[in-house]
């Protein structure tokens, strides 16, 4: 079962509620490089409850490293960064799988179960890499959201090319410079590759809430240096040699889940009709300020804790700002509470 209270307060944002962070608790990333972008990235993908995460890289861990990969420690150095960067994240949270693979994404192919990976995450730094990735993402259907920092500047985007109306990597960069310097050449800010290794983490949890908006081809450019970040819609190349016939029979897109309407009564309309109210706020709120008789119950505990709500009692629940207790009332209508509501707390 997943232990909500570490994810309160995002839970708490407008369409951001018990079905979005399922969806990321059913998730299996597929994190390819814990380098400057993937030590970015991994602690709030694991932070935010992505449930299982695989990290692949077969470098270790060096002192010029430490300036942007945060994550790593002095003591670490001559480490696998894959094992070193999944015993940070497990640490970070219990309650996720992390497992660690330390060899190139192409030495590896074989070993990973591809029907299982809902997303792969590209922080690799060289163009043979993502090529690879970009190939596997069209083989095996999965969405790819690919990322690289040079200098002052990034560019992060989400790539799935098997569909037919959407873009692979190819189609936005059908020929790949042969003269391209890693960040050993040309040099890299460390923050540089931390914001850039944030937007990928952004993309991937947005992407897998569900957020309609955050789909493949998009992508940002974002230059560090004047602090611009441009977004960009790629169309699919319907010339382009590699995924022209990648297609994958169509499907319906999948959905977000849409709930009943929650009414939300002001306190003179609802007191008439006997309710049972259910206050969804913290300890330290409802200390500061009780509603008499109301029944506590954290949102979080929801979940766990609906079992002790009647279903032939009309429910208010109530909360600061009307955000958390909407939540809590449409996760029970899901459940088939037919007497549920809000008690608006601005009228008391």
């Amino acid at each position: 079962m997943i232990n909500f209270d570490r994810y309160t307060r995002q839970m708490s944002l407008p369409d951001f509620g018990f079905a979005e962070q399922k969806r990321l608790s059913e998730a299996h990333i597929l994190m390819v490089g814990a380098g400057g972008l993937g030590s970015a990235a991994l602690p709030y993908l694991a932070g935010a409850g992505i449930g299982h995460i695989t990290i692949v890289d077969d470098d270790q861990i060096s002192l010029h490293n430490l300036h942007r990969q945060t994550i790593f420690q002095n003591a670490e150095i001559g480490q696998p960064k894959a094992e070193a960067a999944a015993r940070y994240i497990q640490a970070l949270n219990p309650d996720i799988c992390v497992d660690y693979i330390h060899l190139r994404i192409q030495e590896t192919v074989q070993n990973i179960e591809w029907s299982g990976i809902d997303l792969i995450l590209d922080g690799s730094d060289n163009f043979e890499t993502k090529t690879a990735l970009n190939d596997l993402s069209l083989t095996h259907h999965i969405p790819l959201i690919t990322a690289s920092v040079n200098q002052y500047q990034a560019q992060c985007g989400i790539f799935a090319g098997y569909q037919s109306d959407a873009p692979c990597y190819a189609c936005l960069f059908p020929a790949l410079p042969q003269d391209a310097r890693n960040c050993n050449e040309a040099g890299v800010l460390g923050t540089a590759a931390g914001l850039a290794g944030l937007y990928q983490a952004h993309l991937a949890i947005m992407f897998l809430a569900g957020f309609s908006d955050i789909d493949a081809g998009l992508w940002l450019q974002c230059d560090f240096k004047s602090l611009r970040v441009q977004k960009i819609s790629v169309p699919k190349n319907k010339n382009c040699t590699l995924c022209h016939n990648k297609i994958k029979p169509e499907q319906p897109k999948a959905q977000r889940e849409t709930t009943a309407m929650i009414d939300i009564l002001h306190y003179a309309e609802l007191m008439p009709k006997n309710p049972l109210i259910v206050d969804v706020r913290t300890a330290g709120e409802i200390e500061s300020d009780p509603i008499e008789g109301a029944v506590h119950i954290e949102l979080s505990q929801i979940p766990a804790r609906h079992i002790e709500l009647p279903k032939d009692r009309l429910l208010a629940f109530v909360c600061a700002g009307n955000i958390r207790s909407v939540k809590a009332a449409e996760y029970l209508a899901a459940l088939g509470y037919q007497n549920v509501c809000v008690l608006d707390k601005f009228s008391l």
